[in-house]
């Protein structure tokens, strides 16, 4: 115990003594460390890039990261302070070795990358053991909330420790008192006051250390305070989310309450993704028009497209009164990227500062597993750009802190609520990742996926994905899907409870779907446009109190599309979105037709290529480009985000897959070395296996029906400047003039 009699020496030994935590800390880094990995692919070669290029950048984000490392330390030293040096290291190993077990129990997919876990399959088997143990079970119980324990044991000791000493000191200031030496008393009273701040620190800061290392996922949402009966809005959305899981019953399992949920639905069909990728989709729904005219292309626009935005429906609401928030995590990076209209945004950023922050935490471990408490998981936003470390709990969390800002105005609510956990990697948290899954023959379950078209480091090879494999990795998907599910039960229920559906319209959908290697369409999503299952997503809509319409007057629609969603809210909320460009039409309105873009017809194209190679994933020929990385350059004045080189603007639009798509067909356009390939199959034939225009008895039927929904298809292009360029063998390609 502290009995120093200057407090300078007092000061001076208190925070020095925090640094011997640093031993611990370095040593449980060293052993579960990753380097610089990024899904699985070493990224050191990128930080060292950008450490030549933007050092400054690297030293700030490294001296935010050691600070938050000194402030664990700091942390550790309030509540061990009358404990020997020898037990505040002990302490140190057991507190981090502690976090890293429930790091690894809760987000097993962010043990794939440490070497340990690598080398050692026995550390493999622990923490699939310990990942897979049911949510209620006593043993993950003790294991979640294992850090907590640690430090509520030494918070304990360090108390009845000081008590002792206080109890101590204050009969010797007693005793001092009677004393006939005069320095007596002097000497005493200032060892029990430097005792007594000790004690004071102890117990507020150890205490706050405390409370912020709790474990808890609840969901605790505010009571609706703001008195309003302006209908609420709710939106929930679910990157990648398929239409198969709520329509067929084969997966009844996946998503067992929101399926519950179907027949209260006054919307409840598939609706159709302009470009199956997450910045441009959201882009169309927020504007109700089609990114053509947006000129949001791909996840990396720049700087004018975002400066000369369209109107947007949360901006529209916003200034009508509403309260416009986001919550989200790492698919969520977009909304800080993007003038949406928000009051509000709690999601992470995508952009060179959080890719290195990130970095540089996957590599210290210690601090990537503390930080993933649900307390301090928004200490630093970039843990959140993790894709293991995508839990829907801290998302329902994070979502209840933010509602609290605005419960109790006068406005009503516009919250829009992202979740990433289907989105791939797949890294559902446990024990989700292993509910629909079963063992390989070494007895493995997967983590997540790694990319397919990964190389095998000893044979320099692409990595083969074998049938057993992908059954593993549908089942990732399917429990990322049962762990979202559980908490929007949670969530939907507080809603109800506190007061917030009374007056609302609720959505549901998927920002676009996946691809599950079904038939030849491969995995993921916004490389091709064949098929129904990466651009088509569920949507359904909710309506209480007064955004309610007659059902018996609902519009029977054939075609839903994302562009639809944000006149459908404007009509329900009584919000005014400017008609001159919008492409969408309300769903739940008779006659109302307020574009002259068609109403039985919906627009698609693809992405950038995130897949490489001269095929598609399709297995189609494809004129390719350069990789990703090569394609993107650095806006330094728009906090470092990332957008495509101008040199790319016109040749990546040039080469898309497009769609047209009706209620019965899908016309397929794709660019090829010698012109535009045609490609036609009925909507019902999900995996797209079976061209019309080649495989059927009928092609000269078929072929008309390609005709007139080519020519559709071309005006609507032409409309936007897209230029038809015929060729020499009665083919022709579409160019594109794009303005950066």
């Amino acid at each position: 115990m502290l009995t120093v009699k200057i407090w300078r020496t007092f000061w001076l030994r208190y925070f020095l003594e925090s640094l011997m935590f640093y031993i611990p800390f370095f040593i449980v880094a060293l052993i579960f460390s990753s380097g610089f990995v990024y899904l699985g692919e070493d990224t050191s070669s990128i930080f060292l890039m950008i450490f030549k290029s933007q050092p400054k950048l690297v030293f700030i984000s490294l001296g935010k990261i050691f600070l938050i490392s000194f402030l664990l330390c700091i942390g550790l030293q309030f509540v061990t302070s009358s404990f020997s040096k020898t037990f505040k290291i002990i302490i140190g190993f057991i507190f981090f070795l502690s976090v890293i077990i429930r790091l690894g129990a809760l987000y097993p997919g962010v043990t794939e990358n440490w070497l340990v876990t690598q080398n050692f399959d026995f550390v493999r088997s622990f923490f699939q053991f310990i990942s897979s143990l049911k949510d209620d079970a006593r043993r993950r119980i003790l294991v979640e909330w294992l850090p907590f324990y640690v430090v509520c044991v030494s918070f304990f000791f360090n108390l009845v420790i000081h008590m002792k000493y206080l109890i101590v000191q204050s009969r010797k200031v007693k005793k001092a008192r009677s004393s006939i030496h005069i320095n007596e008393l002097d000497i005493e009273s200032k060892i029990f006051s430097i005792q007594g701040m000790s004690f004071i620190l102890f117990f507020i800061f150890g205490s706050i250390f405390l409370y912020n290392l709790t474990s808890s996922f609840s969901i605790n949402l505010p009571k609706n305070e703001t008195k309003q009966v302006r209908p609420n809005v709710f939106i929930f959305a679910i990157d990648s989310l398929r239409f198969d899981r709520l329509n067929e019953p084969e997966f009844a399992s996946v998503m067992p309450f929101l399926k519950s949920k179907i027949n209260e639905a006054a919307l409840f069909k598939p609706m159709l993704v302009g470009i199956p990728r997450t910045f441009p989709s959201w882009v169309e729904i927020a504007t109700g028009t089609y990114s053509s005219k947006t000129g949001v292309r791909s996840m990396f626009p720049p700087r004018n497209v975002k400066i000369n935005k369209k109107e947007t429906i949360f901006e529209v609401a916003k200034n009508s009164g509403y309260s416009t928030i986001f919550v989200s995590d790492f698919a969520g990076d977009i909304f800080p990227r993007y003038p949406f209209g928000s009051l509000e945004t709690n999601a992470p950023t995508s952009n060179l500062e959080s890719l290195v922050e990130n970095g540089i935490i996957s590599a210290f471990s210690p601090i990537q597993a503390t930080l993933s408490l649900p307390n301090l998981h928004r200490l630093l936003p970039a843990l959140l750009e993790t894709p293991e470390i995508a839990d829907p709990r801290l998302i329902g969390n994070a979502m209840a802190k933010s509602l609290s800002i605005f419960s109790s105005t006068s406005r009503p609510i516009f919250l829009t609520t992202f979740f990433s956990t289907a989105h791939f990697p797949y890294a559902a948290p446990g024990p989700w990742y292993s509910k629909f899954q079963e063992k390989d023959s070494s007895g493995k379950l997967l983590f997540r996926k790694t990319p397919d078209q990964s190389i095998n480091k000893e044979t320099n090879n692409l990595n083969i994905i074998n049938e057993q494999q992908k059954k593993q990795i549908i089942s990732l998907y399917d429990g990322s899907l049962n762990a979202i599910d559980h908490t929007l039960k949670t969530i939907f229920m507080q809603l109800e409870e506190k007061g917030w559906l009374r007056h609302s319209i609720v959505l549901i959908f998927g920002d676009h779907g996946e691809n599950l290697y079904d038939g030849n369409l491969g995995m993921g999503h916004g490389d091709g446009v064949a098929g129904e299952h990466s651009n088509v997503t569920p949507l359904m809509i909710f309506l209480n109190g007064y955004a309610q319409t007659s059902l018996s007057e609902l519009p029977i629609k054939n075609i839903v599309r994302t562009i639809d969603i944000a006149p459908t809210i404007a009509k329900r909320i009584n919000v005014n979105l400017n008609n001159n460009y919008i492409d969408g039409e309300p769903l739940l309105d008779l006659n109302e037709k307020i574009s002259d873009f068609p109403s039985n017809a919906a627009y698609m194209e693809t992405g950038i290529w995130f897949t490489s190679g001269l095929n598609s994933p399709e297995r189609f020929p494809r004129i390719n480009y350069p990789n990703v990385t090569a394609l993107l350059d650095i806006d330094a004045g728009m906090n470092f985000e990332f957008f495509l080189r101008p040199a790319y603007s016109q040749a990546v639009p040039g080469v898309k897959e497009r769609a047209w798509v009706n209620d019965k067909y899908r016309l397929i356009t794709r660019t090829h070395s010698k012109g535009i390939i045609l490609s036609l199959h009925l909507r019902t034939d999900k995996n797209a296996e079976n061209n019309l225009l080649i495989s059927s008895n009928n092609n000269k039927y078929y072929k008309n029906i390609a005709e007139n929904m080519l020519k559709e298809l071309n005006s609507y292009l032409y409309s936007r400047g897209v230029e038809i360029i015929q060729n020499g063998d009665n083919s022709f390609f579409y160019a594109e003039n794009i303005v950066q």
